[in-house]
């Protein structure tokens, strides 16, 4: 199911998204989902990676 997720944008950010989703012909919206869900499966991937905190103390 699709949620909804609304946010604050410090202050050039919304200008920096907008060029860029319209360099990409797509809206902001579309463009910000994706990019949060990029960010989201690239640090799952990280943590995957990370050895269990138990190996970790034992260095």
């Amino acid at each position: 199911m699709t949620k909804r997720l609304a946010t604050y944008l410090a202050d050039g950010i919304y200008e920096l998204l907008q060029e860029w989703a319209h360099q990409e012909r797509r809206s902001i919206s579309s463009l910000a989902a994706f990019i949060l869900e990029k960010a989201a499966r690239e640090h799952q991937e990280q943590i995957l990676k990370q050895p269990p905190v138990s190996e970790q103390q034992e260095r």
